[in-house]
């Protein structure tokens, strides 16, 4: 699991918490907030405030340019769900894990769990 926050105007994301810092490193701002002007992701996040959730491999490869990093370490599906503060995206929290783990009731628990952490990101 990750924390970053968002920051749309420098178009920039920066790791604030991490479970894995040696493949994840707090601090780093190591991809750009949005790949290119077409970015799915970026537009389900940031734009539409709302989850994404990638549950196998496949889409992994087809959605996230670093899937060799998120495969090497054994995962296979993704939940990212924005932080909202004030109607802005101010971060993300980002689960990884492997194929076949989440479900619509894991989704649920991390917007339960990104709506907890609003006043945390909102203060950095």
């Amino acid at each position: 699991m990750t924390i970053s926050t968002i920051d749309v105007d420098q178009d920039e994301m920066t790791r604030v918490y991490s479970t894995d810092p040696g493949s994840y490193p707090v601090g780093d701002r190591d991809k750009p907030l949005r790949e290119g002007d077409d970015d799915p992701w970026y537009d389900r996040v940031v734009v539409q405030q709302r989850p994404w959730v990638s549950l196998d491999v496949d889409d992994l490869r087809a959605n996230f340019a670093d899937h060799e990093l998120i495969e090497s370490l054994g995962c296979g599906a993704i939940i990212n769900v924005p932080v909202v503060h004030e109607g802005a995206t101010i971060g993300s929290i980002n689960l990884l894990d492997a194929a076949g783990r989440y479900d619509q009731s894991s989704v649920h628990a991390a917007v339960a769990l990104a709506a907890r952490i609003v006043p945390v990101l909102a203060a950095l």
